[in-house]
């Protein structure tokens, strides 16, 4: 389904408190707001085996990798890259198209067996990805171009389940970020066993065996869908409530109390401040789907006078081939100083 806004505001938000460099506004406390508006959508060209797609990432000029939550119903652990051609001067999706892909593999550098993982998230990195799993087999990997074993990230003593607590189910490991110099992000769906329900656990790793963790906290009833990298302090968290309702909001570090090595949440922690850019709720005639994870598109040229940039957000849903997959496509506009 085609609902172009042509143009049209659809979230003007609050200051963003953040510095994106290349003349894009700062958080200082009288910046002009960033606004986001939705421009397009196309459906993924439908194979047998494409489909449940939960996490997506530029890889390029307009080429993308994503990563299914499916293992063992259409085939083994796998991404796919496709390209997604954008017209900034019509405002529209060209007709994504698959262009190849990969199985992800064990550390034995075998399939993964059915039910081994659910992926949740897949990032770029330098030499290949890093790819997330939630559900009953919560890990953090990174893998070659073509999903060969790198190596896993060891998961905080809080984050590993037991029976009364670590990563909760359907609420654990939810999405994966890359930040600008290259630490990985990663993102639950909701608290631990042992934590609020609301209290989303965001945890960085550093060099070496160094983490660090913040809370998150999601609007009640809903959970965190998808985690994308702005800078090293500054994400898009993209939350997912009942039916159609979904949110994209601006959140930051700066400000939050770390929880670093915190074994349980006591609930008065300061989380990172959010602010939402984005709402489904004034587009009734969208098809929105299963709304799923989020990428970085291309910056958009700049136009004589005009006070900000503009950068594409593509949006993926996974309605676990039971439906299309569908790629939205956003535009951010980010104040200039």
């Amino acid at each position: 389904m085609r609902l172009r806004s042509w143009g049209a505001t659809l979230v003007s938000v609050g200051v963003v408190m953040t510095a994106l460099g290349t003349g894009v506004a700062a958080g200082a406390p009288s910046a002009p707001a960033v606004t986001s508006r939705y421009v397009d959508t196309e459906n993924m060209p439908a194979i047998p085996s494409f489909g449940a797609i939960s996490g997506i990432d530029r890889i390029g000029n307009g080429d993308y990798a994503m990563i299914s939550t499916d293992v063992g119903r259409a085939g083994p652990a796998r991404f796919y890259t496709a390209h997604i051609g954008y017209s900034a001067r019509l405002g529209q999706l060209g007709a994504p198209r698959l262009t190849g892909g990969g199985t992800v593999l064990s550390p034995l550098e075998l399939p993964l067996l059915p039910g081994d993982a659910q992926f949740e998230g897949i990032r770029s990195m330098s030499g290949g990805y890093v790819v997330a799993s939630g559900g009953a087999h919560q890990f953090v990997r990174e893998i070659g171009p073509v999903g060969t074993f790198v190596r896993d990230l060891g998961l905080p003593a809080a984050w590993r389940p037991t029976r009364t607590g670590g990563v909760n189910g359907q609420k654990g490991i939810t999405g994966v970020a890359v930040g600008p110099r290259g630490a990985i992000s990663v993102l639950t769906a909701g608290g631990l066993r042992q934590d609020p329900g609301n209290a989303a656990r965001l945890l960085t790793f550093g060099p070496g065996r160094a983490q660090s963790e913040f809370v998150y906290r999601t609007d009640p009833d809903k959970v965190a869908a998808d985690v994308l990298a702005v800078n090293d302090t500054d994400f898009l968290v993209l939350e997912r409530g009942r039916g159609r309702v979904t949110s994209i909001y601006w959140t930051t570090t700066r400000g939050a109390d770390a929880v670093t090595g915190k074994a349980e949440l006591a609930g008065d922690e300061r989380a990172m401040g959010k602010t939402q850019i984005f709402s489904a709720d004034p587009l009734p005639h969208l098809a929105t789907g299963n709304m799923s994870g989020m990428a970085w598109g291309d910056w958009l040229p700049d136009v004589r006078g005009q006070n900000y940039r503009a950068r594409t957000l593509y949006v993926v849903t996974n309605d676990m081939f039971a439906g299309p997959t569908r790629v939205h496509a956003l535009e951010v506009r980010f104040p200039r100083r």
